[in-house]
């Protein structure tokens, strides 16, 4: 054998043993992902619960708020159309 072949074949089984060992390390990586994604997904399901029965809260309570003004603005309206 050459000198020239065995540093090619040196050469490819190191490249080949790094590409094997980033892909290892790549799938590894995508798994811990997904599990990130998955609690992640949890927490803002958990927290958006509270947040969205409170906006329906204040939007009831805005509901209720309009409808009362709209009593006192009718009373305000009759006096007027009385005047």
């Amino acid at each position: 054998m050459d000198i020239n072949q065995i540093v090619i074949i040196i050469s490819l089984l190191s490249i080949s043993t790094v590409v094997v060992i980033v892909g290892i390390y790549l799938i590894k990586l995508i798994k811990d992902l997904r599990v990130t994604v998955r609690e992640t997904n949890q927490i803002i399901s958990s927290v958006s619960r509270p947040v969205s029965s409170f906006s329906e809260f204040l939007m009831g309570f805005k509901n209720g708020f309009s409808l009362f003004n709209s009593f006192f603005n009718k009373d305000k309206k009759e006096k007027k159309d009385n005047s």
